[in-house]
């Protein structure tokens, strides 16, 4: 996934303090647990309750979580539910945040109870949201707080039995699982058999390696997790995004003030980059103290992630005066273009000591383009096609040539493009600059199979 941009088709808001992602992922398997329900306009209704339902649920454990001081706090509400990031707790505080969360929807199911009579519960569509607002808040709060982790009452048991019982805690929540498997086989419930099913093999698994803490001696998270921050770096480099937040919390929460949380917060903002919760990561960085010692360069990308481009200008330019990379002098040059200061755009991609001259050729091209001049920009991004063979640079030359008016070159260049392999068809059918060239038989042809082959 990108450093840049957030997941295709994420949401991203702001619930006060609290940045707030949901990914496609979330309305796909909402979609899929309301299946049996027939008729269309009671499946959106559905898959709405499911999203107030679910939010606020994450909106109780992240209320507490702040309450008992926790910082950096968000919401990510994905396939499986919903997350709630916050800074490790002291054992008995996690335990009231983990319960906070059922809380909230049993609340919620509460007031819409007391508000019976004045619903308009004679519609079909009013009892619908009635009853899958009881539903969801008190039946899946309820399965919720099962001892099963790493269910809210899982968690919750790991914390009332304490470290020196963790292995009873776990054993726990094989019986309960191994419980709720068996009546959910009694109630043919298939999707719920498999879910604690799956659960209790996740205790299991963890049964065989989990070991007890020593009683009365004072636990250290850097005894638990020996180099946290280092291995959070590590998960995140390999793709391992929810064992990077876990680690980076970890590192948070047993760092000193100063140096030690603040390369604990640069951390967790760039597992926010990675995925795709921009909000967040800024609010990791905001948080770091003194304000100076944020990494210019995490605060350049985290800004620009989140759409304020004047706000990480400066800090990509103080940056690539601290660290004079490629990835940061790419950084400024687009950040630059972006605030249509072209003259030092150009200066810094021409006066950089590019490891390939191709790099160079496509920024001054994006240059070009800023100033109008697509003929210059044909020509930079067809140079930096014959240094690297980047079917996209080839692409972008067949735009350069169309907007230029110079449709036989643009012809020309999307065919090199597809031949060197561009396979975003997607873009390429929507893209209006290339509606003319879209329209030579070769190219239309080789489109309708592309299209085809992804479908």
């Amino acid at each position: 996934m990108s450093m840049d941009t957030p997941p295709p088709l994420s949401w991203q808001f702001n619930l006060g303090r609290i940045p707030v992602l949901v990914e496609p992922t979330f309305w796909l398997m909402t979609l899929m647990l309301g299946f049996a329900i027939k008729n269309p306009a009671l499946v959106v209704c559905w898959i709405a309750v499911c999203f107030v339902s679910i939010m606020v649920h994450e909106l109780g454990h992240a209320l507490m979580a702040m309450a008992l001081g926790s910082r950096g706090v968000s919401i990510r509400l994905y396939a499986f539910g919903g997350l709630c990031y916050h800074e490790v707790l002291s054992r008995w505080r996690s335990v009231a945040v983990s319960f906070a969360g059922p809380l909230a929807g049993f609340i919620l199911a509460g007031l819409v109870y007391l508000a019976t009579p004045v619903l308009p519960l004679h519609s079909s569509m009013g009892y619908a949201t009635y009853k899958f607002l009881l539903y969801v808040n008190i039946y899946w709060g309820l399965m919720n707080l099962l001892p099963v982790p790493p269910l809210d009452g899982g968690n919750m048991a790991v914390g009332v039995f304490g470290p020196t019982r963790y292995r009873m805690a776990l054993g726990l929540g094989v019986v309960a699982s191994a419980a709720v498997v068996a009546w959910a086989v009694i109630s043919d419930d298939t999707y719920l058999a498999v879910l604690f099913g799956l659960l209790g093999v996740g205790c299991i698994q963890k049964l065989a390696t989990a070991k007890d803490l020593k009683p009365f001696k004072p636990v250290k998270v850097a005894e638990v997790e020996p180099d946290a921050l280092a291995r959070a770096w590590q998960a995140l480099r390999s793709g391992q995004e929810t064992e990077a937040a876990r680690l980076g919390h970890l590192a948070l929460s047993a760092a000193k003030p100063g140096e030690e949380s603040n390369a604990a917060r640069d951390l967790l903002a760039w597992v926010a980059l990675t995925e795709g919760n921009a909000r967040a990561a800024v609010s990791h960085l905001e948080k770091v103290q003194p304000p100076e010692a944020a990494r210019p360069y995490s605060l350049a990308m985290a800004y620009e992630a989140a759409g304020l481009h004047e706000r990480a200008l400066p800090h990509a330019l103080a940056a690539l005066e601290k660290e004079r990379t490629e990835a940061m002098a790419s950084l400024a040059v687009r950040l630059l273009v972006t605030a249509s200061r072209l003259d030092e755009a150009e200066r810094i991609a021409r006066e950089f000591s590019w490891k390939a001259p191709a790099k160079r050729d496509t920024l001054l091209a994006d240059v070009a383009v800023a100033r109008g001049d697509f003929g210059a920009a044909a020509a930079l991004h067809a140079s930096a096609f014959e240094a690297a063979g980047s079917a996209e640079d080839a692409y972008q030359a067949a735009r350069d040539h169309a907007r230029a008016g110079q449709g036989a070159l643009a012809s020309e260049w999307l065919k090199r493009a597809l031949e060197a392999g561009y396979d975003d068809f997607e873009e390429l059918g929507q893209d209006p600059t290339l509606a003319e060239a879209r329209s030579v038989p070769e190219i239309a042809e080789r489109l309708a199979r592309g299209t085809k082959g992804v479908a």
